[in-house]
């Protein structure tokens, strides 16, 4: 699985983001509206954070905390390790399960944010990827055409 994120995994850039002095309440109706289960989070400097469902439920929600009171800046993750668009897959993988990430955020060269990778993205990612693998070999296998011979 040696894709690059963009465009071999992530075929369509969205970028959802929200700035830190927000309230966790519009930011929960932002990534719901948006289905997605993590945002950026953009100051005057560009990506400052990155705040996830997971900060939500056990920052606030856990917590019992308002979250009409409770801003993104004092539940997100400050500074998170991000990636490039050239990224290959399999390193996304290894960084996210090494440090039991589920999203990281895509930047481009200037470090600005341009979207999000989510393990999902990945795992399916290396779904497709086995299931080339595996009809390639069966094309082998069964007399179709060469497989690893170039033309």
């Amino acid at each position: 699985m040696q894709r690059k994120i963009v465009p071999g995994v992530i075929k369509e850039i969205r970028c959802t983001t929200v700035t830190a002095d927000k309230t966790v309440r519009e930011a929960a109706v932002l990534m719901t509206a948006e289905n997605i289960g993590a945002a950026i989070v953009v100051g005057a400097g560009g990506l400052v954070g990155i705040v996830t469902e997971r900060d939500l439920m056990r920052k606030v929600i856990g917590a019992n905390q308002d979250p009409d009171v409770i801003t993104v800046g004092d539940v997100m993750t400050q500074n998170p390790d991000t990636i490039t668009g050239d990224c290959l897959s399999s390193k996304a993988l290894e960084m996210m399960v090494e440090k039991g990430y589920r999203h990281l955020p895509i930047v481009d060269a200037a470090g600005n944010p341009i979207g999000m990778v989510s393990q999902r993205d990945l795992y399916q990612a290396v779904q497709e990827s086995l299931a080339e693998d595996l009809q390639a070999c069966e094309t082998y296998v069964h007399g179709g055409e060469s497989y690893g011979v170039g033309a």
